[in-house]
């Protein structure tokens, strides 16, 4: 038995359909806009969960803890906000963190995967 999905519409310019048809011309990963999207769309949820990378992969923590970061710098803690984020990753690497981090993450990279796999297979159906 298929799980039943939710039909969702969008308003999209034609320049951004463009831009998607564009990459989906090139790139054969996915099957059809919808997988596209859906993807891209569970992709940017896991992201956002993470919430210090950004798309250039420069560092942008939540204010707060830039806030507290700023304070810890100017208290003299730390040289420089780099080296208070280098110190940071360090410490999490030191405890284990940052290798629990990459295993949730490749957790909710899996649960992504087996949804898509779902879907094409509904897809084809």
């Amino acid at each position: 038995m298929t799980e039943k999905n939710e039909k969702l519409t969008i308003r999209i310019s034609n320049e951004e359909l463009e831009e998607i048809d564009s990459f989906l011309s090139y790139n054969s990963n996915y099957a059809s806009r919808s997988e596209f999207i859906r993807m891209a769309v569970l992709e940017y949820i896991s992201i956002k969960r993470v919430g210090i990378i950004t798309k250039n992969n420069s560092i942008h923590p939540d204010p707060v803890i830039e806030k507290a970061v700023s304070r810890m710098v100017a208290a003299g803690f730390y040289k420089s906000i780099d080296s208070a984020y280098e110190e940071i990753i360090k410490e999490a690497w030191r405890h284990n963190l940052i290798s629990e981090m990459l295993k949730n993450t490749d957790d909710e990279y899996s649960k992504i995967e087996k949804i898509l796999e779902g879907e094409k297979k509904y897809d084809k159906q």
